[in-house]
C-alpha cells in the first residue's frame, strides 16, 4: 500500500510539473504574440518614436521592436524569412517586389517626401557641380537605399552622373550621408527633406540644404504587411488613420 502511494505520489508530482510547463508556455505565447517587429527606413527613425507613442495610447500592452535600415536590406531581410511583421520603406519598388512573390499580404502608401542636397555649414560651394574629386558627395548605396536611387536618377537627368563618379562616397542609409556631411567628410551629399530636422522642429547641426532635387515622379514611402498577427494589422491600420496622418505631417512628411 505504501509503495502504491508513492506512486501516485510521484505521478501526481509529473502531471503537477507538466501543467505547470504548459502553462509557462502559455504565458511565452502569448507574450510573444504581443511583440510586434516593424522594420522601418532609416529616414523613419525619429517619427516612428511619435507613432509607436501614439499607437501605445490604444495598445498599451503591445511592444514594438523596430529595426532600421536601407529599405533594400529590410526586403532582402524579410525574402530571407526574417521575423518581421510590417515593412515601412522609403520607396515602393521593395514593397512591390516581396507582394509580387506574395511575401506581404497588402499595402499602403503612407507619406511623401521630396529629396535634397545638403552640404555641410561653411562649405563654399554654391552648386553640385563645384564638387570635384578629391571632394566627396555621399549619396545611399544604389542597390539597397531609395535615396541613392533617387540620387543617380537626379544626377542623370541634369547630366551631372558621368562627371561626378568619382567624387561619390556610399552609405549603408541616409542617416549615414547626414553623418559624412555632418562631421564634414563629404563636401555635400543626397537625403531626404526630412532629414533637415532633428524630431519635429529642431533643425540638425552643421548641415545646410544647398538646393532640391526634384525628380520626374513623386517619392512615396509604402508600407507591407508580412503577417497576419493581430498586431501587426492593428499596426497598418493605424498607418491609415487621422493621428498617425498628422504625427507624420508634424516631422515634416507630406501626405
Amino acid at each position: 500500500m505504501k509503495r502504491f502511494l508513492t506512486l501516485v505520489f510521484a505521478l501526481l508530482l509529473v502531471l503537477a510539473g507538466c501543467s505547470t510547463e504548459s502553462n509557462q508556455d502559455k504565458a511565452k505565447k502569448e507574450t510573444e504574440s504581443k511583440t510586434l517587429t516593424v522594420s522601418a527606413a532609416a529616414s523613419l527613425t525619429d517619427v516612428s518614436k511619435a507613432l509607436e507613442k501614439e499607437f501605445k495610447k490604444k495598445h498599451p500592452n503591445t511592444n514594438i521592436k523596430f529595426n532600421y535600415g536601407g529599405s533594400g536590406s529590410l526586403r532582402k531581410q524579410v525574402e530571407a524569412g526574417a521575423d518581421v511583421d510590417v515593412l515601412m520603406s522609403a520607396n515602393t519598388s521593395d514593397v512591390d517586389k516581396l507582394q509580387d512573390s506574395k511575401k506581404v499580404k497588402e499595402v499602403y502608401d503612407y507619406a511623401k517626401n521630396k529629396l535634397i542636397i545638403i552640404k555641410y555649414e561653411n562649405s563654399s560651394i554654391k552648386n553640385i557641380k563645384d564638387v570635384s574629386a578629391p571632394n566627396k558627395v555621399a549619396i545611399g548605396e544604389e542597390k539597397s537605399v531609395p535615396a541613392g536611387r533617387y540620387a543617380v536618377e537626379y544626377l542623370k537627368k541634369e547630366d551631372l552622373y558621368n562627371g561626378m563618379t568619382s567624387t561619390f562616397v556610399f552609405a549603408k542609409d541616409v542617416k549615414q550621408v547626414l553623418n559624412y556631411v555632418q562631421k564634414e567628410n563629404a563636401e555635400a551629399g543626397f537625403v531626404y527633406a526630412t532629414d533637415m530636422y532633428k524630431g519635429k522642429d529642431k533643425k540638425v547641426d552643421n548641415v545646410v540644404k544647398l538646393a532640391d532635387a526634384p525628380l520626374d515622379h513623386p517619392i512615396t514611402y509604402r508600407a507591407g504587411l508580412v503577417t497576419d498577427k493581430k498586431e501587426a494589422k492593428e499596426w497598418f491600420e493605424f498607418l491609415k488613420s487621422k493621428e498617425a496622418k498628422e504625427i507624420l505631417k508634424e516631422y515634416h512628411f507630406e501626405g
